[in-house]
């Protein structure tokens, strides 16, 4: 096995257990190739066995401290790491028809890799030349502990093609249709894992739609802007909203959003708008429509924190704008997925937003990053990116 030496200031991040080794911390090996299963040392101690990655900024790729499993062989490490979180996710109260994230990079030890299970799929999504060459290898380890009967590849990230990773979209085992049915909040929700976008669904606004599923909705009219596959309305059709309109720019989305609510009884209750948002909202201004309830949870738009000055007027443009087609009174939920922007300063937005259309706010739930990611290790901060407020306009 060939062994890669880390220089001294790595050693304050492996006592860290860190799982992802950056490349300033590794001397260079290019005459292994990118992926391989190497044994890292320091000092000339091994220490960890992972991925040689050499992928951009990441060096390389830790599955294991000598201290936690010892094997050196891959398929037992991989087995291992499966186990682990499997255990974890059980004993935690999941269920493979609600659907829930099995693995999550470096909280599980699998960094560079996420796994999520929806029914008796796992959707499989790597962003790592390692993991990307042991992918067969996963999906026969995650069929032989009974996980789920079929893994679907899904690699089309953005930034893949950047690394030279190629982008992929198919079964490691099983076969079509590439999409299953879960259920949540007693509805039965239609996940495309094959065409739709992350993995197929957004796990991580679970607790969000439930808090809203259980509120008195009767009679209103609600607004889901960013509205994906619909799982939104769906709370809030089911919590006695009498009409939700739905708005995506993807077409594909809004047409397995439809079928979702024809699913669960709600035809004549909805309508469909594709376009852009901002020019969405411009229009119901023009047409004085009014919502009472209104959902806005948009797509990251802090991507760096070189971006975040930016990105933080145009959250407040977009909360002041849905404001304005809110009845007073209405509530409003509101969130973020993009990691460099706090709870804090988020929740000082909407106050800004609020004000700036002549009102105050009160805060009636708090999407927190560990209620939306839960699982995730206290010092794996960099994986905790979504936060949301509900609140109510007065």
């Amino acid at each position: 096995m060939n062994k890669v030496e880390l220089k001294p200031e790595a050693a304050k991040f492996i006592r860290r257990r860190a799982y992802t080794l950056y490349s300033k911390w590794i001397e260079e090996r290019f005459d292994i190739p990118q992926g391989s299963f190497v044994e890292f040392s320091l000092d000339g101690e091994v220490v960890a066995r992972g991925f040689y990655e050499r992928i951009g900024a990441i060096g390389g790729r830790i599955l294991a401290y000598v201290s936690e499993n010892d094997s050196n062989d891959l398929e037992e490490i991989i087995l291992w790491r499966l186990e682990g979180a499997w255990k974890l996710r059980m004993a935690g109260g999941e269920r493979k028809e609600e659907g829930f994230r099995l693995l999550y990079a470096d909280s599980d030890g699998t960094p560079g890799l996420i796994v999520d299970i929806f029914g008796g799929t796992a959707v499989v999504q790597s962003s790592s030349y390692g993991w990307d060459r042991s992918s067969e290898m996963l999906a026969e380890k995650i069929v032989k502990l009974g996980i789920s009967e079929r893994v679907f590849l899904k690699n089309d990230q953005r930034g893949r093609k950047s690394f030279g990773l190629p982008i992929e979209r198919r079964f490691l085992v099983g076969g079509p249709p590439p999409e299953e049915m879960i259920e949540e909040n007693g509805f039965r929700i239609l996940v495309n894992f094959g065409e739709g976008q992350k993995s197929g669904y957004y796990l991580d606004q679970k607790e969000a739609r439930k808090r809203i599923y259980r509120m008195d909705l009767s009679g209103i009219k609600a607004l889901d802007l960013f509205s994906y596959t619909g799982s939104f309305s769906l709370s809030a059709l089911g919590a006695g909203a009498s009409y939700s309109l739905l708005v995506d720019e993807d077409e594909r989305a809004l047409a397995i959003a439809s079928r979702n609510m024809e699913l669960n009884g709600f035809e004549g209750k909805f309508g469909l708008i594709r376009g852009r948002v901002e020019k969405v909202l411009d229009w119901l201004k023009a047409k004085r429509r009014k919502f009472d309830f209104i959902i806005a949870d948009p797509p990251a738009m802090i991507p760096n924190p070189g971006a975040k000055e930016k990105g933080m007027k145009a959250y407040e443009k977009l909360f002041q704008n849905a404001i304005s087609v809110l009845e007073p009174g209405g509530f409003l939920y509101a969130s973020s997925c993009s990691y460099p922007l706090g709870e804090k300063e988020l929740l000082r937005i909407l106050r800004m937003a609020a004000s700036e259309r002549g009102y105050t706010m009160r805060v009636l739930f708090h999407l927190s990053p560990y209620n939306a990611i839960p699982y995730v290790r206290a010092q794996d901060e960099e994986l905790l990116y979504l936060k949301g407020f509900l609140i109510k306009l007065e």
